[in-house]
């Protein structure tokens, strides 16, 4: 049963792009995630030696007063007022939006993650390193810390094509974005021609993005899944926790853009909805993203208690 889902879903051309154009983010996430450790540690040594005096000897002193929200952060002590003042001066949107509700404050002098953070998008409070985050936050720090020395044209390219792959309502994408996605995605890898597990992964990308997976029901004797025409395997196994992590994703950015009302309630339902309806359809997927689900319903429900209250109420507030 779990075979023929698959087979279904991977037979439909679109829908293959989407999963090899998800798979390539996958790549890319760990074949930065070393580069990016190393860097921030570099970065936070180097703030250090700029100003000694908000180094480990320094300390909060207003404790939870100093908690930011959201894109909100008022120090209420000298020392994280002075660690705002130099996140700024090296944030490529410092006049912009900064996720501060990503940070402990009172961390900032001694744990370099926790600056890393204030150049990352929202919804990362509780990652702790760059192994627990996904392509687009790793992009976004390298975009938008002046540490970084790239072309930050080729980031945003890269950037925007993910959120196009999140963001597709029917999760397929043409062989021709695909095609464009390949070019864009190897012209960002180009800049970090020195970093051996970059470059490695380089090769992984190309591979999957110039192969064609058959797809096949196998018999007793044969191997399961997907074959590049190269040789190289995939199970079928691995190709469904590609497509799990995948739709963990697409659901996670579902659930932040409710949460902050980003966008208007009924479209999150509609997005919701789509994403229910291809699951209904694929009992194999489903099973493991019940959890996600029940958690964007119960706070889908959350939003609608309020305005069913008012009565006479015909729209949602907040609408911009």
């Amino acid at each position: 049963m779990v075979l023929s889902e698959l087979a279904a879903r991977l037979n439909c051309a679109e829908y293959k792009n989407w999963v090899k154009a998800g798979h390539c983010l996958l790549l890319l996430r760990g074949c930065l995630q070393g580069f990016v450790a190393r860097e921030v540690v570099a970065f936070h040594r180097g703030l250090l030696a700029a100003a000694p005096n908000l180094g480990p000897r320094a300390t909060c002193r207003s404790g939870s007063r100093c908690s930011p929200r959201a894109r909100q952060f008022q120090p209420q002590c000298q020392v994280c007022a002075e660690w705002k003042e130099e996140i700024l001066k090296h944030h490529t949107n410092r006049n912009g939006d900064v996720h501060w509700g990503n940070c402990r404050p009172g961390r900032w002098p001694v744990d370099a993650w926790e600056v890393a953070k204030a150049f990352m998008p929202r919804g990362l409070a509780d990652k702790t390193g760059p192994e627990e985050c996904d392509a687009v936050a790793l992009l976004s720090l390298i975009n938008s810390c002046d540490h970084f020395m790239i072309d930050r044209k080729k980031v945003t390219e890269v950037i925007r094509c993910r959120n196009e792959i999140m963001h597709s309502s029917e999760m397929k994408v043409s062989s021709l974005w695909l095609r464009d996605f390949q070019m864009k995605i190897q012209n960002f890898l180009n800049e970090f021609k020195n970093i051996p597990e970059i470059v490695a992964a380089y090769a992984r990308i190309e591979q999957l993005l110039t192969s064609d997976w058959a797809v096949h029901i196998p018999a007793e004797d044969q191997l399961d899944g997907c074959e590049y025409e190269t040789g190289v395997y995939l199970s079928e196994s691995q190709v469904n926790e590609i497509e799990m992590e995948l739709l963990k994703e697409k659901l996670q950015e579902i659930y932040l853009q409710a949460q902050e009302q980003d966008v208007l309630p009924e479209e999150i339902l509609n997005r919701l909805e789509v994403v229910k309806e291809f699951l209904r359809n694929n009992e194999d997927l489903r099973n493991g993203l019940t959890e996600d689900i029940q958690k964007l319903d119960s706070l889908h429900l959350q939003h609608q208690k309020p305005s069913s209250k008012e009565p006479g109420a015909q729209t949602p507030e907040g609408k911009a």
